[in-house]
Formats: structure tokens, sequence, C-alpha cells
């Protein structure tokens, strides 16, 4: 029971659990949620070496943490993908039409799917292959950017190409596929975009 360590108001929560590809031998899993304060926080945590069917609360090791300057659009969702990796998926902030632009920013974490190697016994790595590396504008965490509030996303267990639902403003909602094999780097359009209408490109590149 973590529910002590966990906001619960409004879009705020436990909102995405992945088990450690390895997780028979490890024991480790990993948490997205919101912490009191209504701050983003990815965790590390272990299952209690007495009881392997319950969690140990004091083995938490946190990993990434993220300002969150208003209660909705925490994304949540977390999800190993074939390579390997840790997926992460953020949204933009909150409130209404992205009002701080964070979803095209790339020197903050929201309003974007990222990408951790967590094969580390303290922290995390980044992956070599982020198509962000070494940019120097953009952090290398950052997989792709331009989300609005990625609920849900998932890897088909076939093909291993990646679907993610993304909450749209007034007008539309999105479905966003990345094809297995993707180099990364992808621009989903928010805030300037919804899909392919324009939604406010002020100051945007192109659809």
């Amino acid at each position: 029971n973590f529910s002590s360590s966990v906001s619960t108001n409004s879009e705020r929560g436990l909102l995405g659990l992945a088990f450690d590809p390895n997780f028979d031998v490890s024991g480790a899993f990993y948490i997205n949620y919101t912490n009191l304060a209504g701050d983003t926080r990815i965790s590390r945590m272990f299952i209690d070496e007495g009881n392997p069917n319950v969690a140990n609360p004091l083995s938490e090791e946190i990993l990434i943490e993220i300002d969150q300057p208003f209660s909705n659009h925490n994304g949540g969702d977390i999800n190993f993908g074939p390579d390997g990796y840790l997926y992460i998926a953020t949204g933009d902030g909150g409130s209404a039409g992205d009002p701080q632009n964070n979803s095209q920013n790339g020197s903050n974490l929201l309003g974007k799917m990222l990408r951790i190697d967590v094969n580390s016994p303290t922290s995390y790595n980044i992956p070599a292959t982020n198509p962000f590396v070494g940019n120097g504008t953009i952090d290398d965490e950052i997989w792709s950017l331009g989300l609005r509030n990625p609920w849900k996303f998932a890897f088909d267990s076939e093909t291993g190409d990646m679907w993610i639902g993304d909450v749209g403003q007034n007008a539309w909602e999105e479905i966003n596929f990345e094809p297995a094999g993707s180099a990364g780097g992808e621009n989903y359009g928010r805030r300037c975009y919804e899909g392919n209408a324009a939604y406010n490109i002020n100051g945007c590149l192109p659809s």
C-alpha cells in the first residue's frame, strides 16, 4: 500500500506500472505517480524479500522527478519496449492549450515520450541511440515530443510498433503510430497542431 505517498485529486494518482523484463530475478518494478506535491515521479521499487507478493515501500529509488505546473495532463503510462528500454509518457503540464508551450520545448520533459536505460544498479543511463543525444538544446532522455496528454501507449507484441493514445483539445483526439525500427525524434505537433489540423500555430513550424 503506497497510497500515503500519492496525490489523487484531479488527474493525479498512481498512473503507470511496469515490471522489469527480468523481474523473476531482479524483483524490480517501476512506477509513475504524482507525489504529495502533485509532481511526477518515476521510481524503481522491489518486492519484499519475505513475501514476493508484496512490494517493499521502503525500497523506492527515485529516478526522475518533473515539476507539474497544473493538476491535469500528467500522462503517466510506462512500458518496456522490445529494445529493453523503459519508455515514459508525460503530459504537457496541464491547463488548456499548453499555455507554457511545454510540448515543443526540448529543455523540459513535459509533453514527451522519454526513453531511458534502467539496466543499472543505481539511477539510469541514457541510451546512446536516443535521437537528441549531444544536441545541446533538447534533453537527452527525450525520444519524441509534441504530445498533449498521452494517457496510454503500447507496443504491438508481434511487430514492435508503438501506438500512442493522446488527448485532444476540443475537436480532435489522436492515435499516433510509430513503426518499429524508428530512430525516434518524431514531433507529434502539440501545441501547434491536433493531428493534421492547425490549433495554435503562433511561432510554429509547418505541419
